[in-house]
């Protein structure tokens, strides 16, 4: 499957993902940032709140550091399955054990600083890009999943 998009002036690939929590029977929907910085993908916290998952229910994992500071790490057991579309193709993409993210931020980081981390939804990290191809000609890109 290949998903197309233009780059915007802040270099960042945004990709529209639908997901689904299986443990929970939660879904929803985020826009992921690709990241081939990261080794671990997960959902922020805007998107934890805004699907009402519970904290208390998740394995907490570690520490993960960042902008802003540190943040918790929790582990979503069970298959989190992540939704890619393009035109008229779907593809599925199961995980086993995805990751959501919860933020401490440090009380030197601004409100404004703290609004843009908490506005991104989610990661693609090298966990489950690996393997996909990335192209980029000038401001255009095709992500091959």
């Amino acid at each position: 499957m290949r998903i197309t998009g233009t780059i915007p002036k802040e270099d960042l690939i945004f990709v529209p993902v639908e997901f689904k929590i299986d443990k929970f029977k939660l879904e929803g929907s985020a826009d992921f940032l690709i990241d081939t910085g990261s080794t671990t993908s997960f959902i922020n916290e805007s998107v934890v709140r805004k699907i009402k998952l519970d904290y208390s229910q998740l394995l907490y994992v570690g520490n993960s550091t960042g902008v802003g500071g540190e943040a918790e790490m929790y582990e979503i057991e069970g298959f989190t399955r992540l939704f890619f579309e393009a035109g008229n193709e779907r593809k599925e993409c199961p995980r086993k054990n995805f990751r959501a993210m919860k933020h401490n931020f440090c009380e030197h980081i601004p409100l404004d600083v703290q609004g843009k981390v908490l506005a991104l939804e989610g990661i693609l990290g090298m966990d489950v890009i690996k393997g996909w191809r990335l192209a980029i000609a000038g401001s255009n890109y095709t992500l091959e999943v």
